[in-house]
């Protein structure tokens, strides 16, 4: 049997990929698309973690 993975708790490597996120989009001028380049993600990864840290990008 396929024994479950426990819960991650939220801790420094949530933090740590949250700041490079943030550190990705301002260098990319909050283009996803380009900051996912930097990233070595597709923007779909990129819009996808974006949700997940809470982070909101400002449509003009």
């Amino acid at each position: 049997r396929a024994v479950p993975e426990p819960a991650r708790a939220v801790g420094d490597g949530d933090a740590a990929e949250r700041e490079a996120l943030i550190d990705a989009m301002e260098r990319a001028g909050w283009v996803q698309a380009k900051a996912a380049r930097l990233r070595g993600m597709t923007p779909r990864q990129i819009g996808y973690a974006l949700k997940k840290h809470g982070i909101t990008v400002e449509k003009f």
